[in-house]
């Protein structure tokens, strides 16, 4: 072992074949920043250097499955060259991208945060506090999921953090912004839902272009929420659901 082998971070990682053309690559089960900056600096590398091999790769909190062509490859070959390039990819240090903040504008409370004033009472803050809590963190996109669009960001701070709601919603707004357990989302659709509702953003969460579905969030990017106010919100195209309506 080289002197910068010993350096390496001792994420543990391991690999299972899960179909004919796919392996999963795991990592232990917890929300880690330095943890998931290995899994994309790892994804990242095995687009880069297995690139007539791979067809796709799906990145999420501890986990990271790779579509592979299995007309060229076995998975022995695969796997072993899969184990000798984590063993070499480092976290990444803040990429140019994502040392990019997205900033999406919020209209908080009124009739835009459905559940602010229970998210209020159950935490023991104020409204105007749990806004406050919910735009001073940078959030880290982990992993997208649950419909088209849906991107999972961590982590709430402390003080915000609840169980998802008792009774989910039938049907809740497109561009909800909610929040449960150690995160906080964007709903890009209308959907049911049992997360606390915040507010609304008039922010698309997804476009199609020339027929392809192109997410607004990806796995490794950051997140920043911002107040704005109802005249923004509807200048910004925002289209406000009322609850129960």
């Amino acid at each position: 072992m080289t002197g910068k082998d010993s350096e390496l971070p001792p994420f543990a990682v391991s690999l299972e074949a899960v179909s004919e053309n796919a392996v999963l690559l795991s990592w232990p089960e917890k929300i880690c920043p330095a943890q998931h900056r290995h899994i994309i600096a790892c994804r990242d590398a095995i687009h880069q250097q297995l690139t007539d091999l791979i067809i796709d790769s799906v990145a999420s909190y501890n986990t990271l499955m790779v579509y592979y062509h299995f007309q060229f490859t076995n998975i022995r070959t695969l796997t072993s060259r899969l184990q000798q390039l984590i063993a070499q990819t480092r976290e990444n240090e803040l990429t140019q991208d994502e040392d990019l903040v997205l900033e999406i504008p919020v209209y908080y409370g009124g009739q835009a945060g459905w559940d602010l004033s229970r998210v209020a009472e159950q935490t023991k803050l104020s409204p105007d506090r749990v806004i406050e809590l919910h735009q001073a963190t940078t959030y880290r996109a982990y992993a997208l999921g649950f419909t088209p669009g849906f991107c999972y960001l961590g982590s709430l701070p402390p003080r915000l953090q609840l169980p998802r709601r008792s009774k989910p919603r039938a049907s809740v707004p497109k561009g909800a912004v909610a929040i449960a357990g150690l995160q906080t989302a964007v709903y890009p659709n209308a959907s049911p839902g049992g997360w606390h509702i915040l507010g609304q953003t008039p922010l698309a969460m997804y476009s199609i272009v020339t027929r392809e579905f192109q997410p607004l969030l990806t796995p490794g990017q950051r997140v920043r929420f911002t107040a704005i106010d109802a005249k923004t919100f509807k200048e910004m195209s925002g289209e406000l659901v009322l609850e129960g309506k």
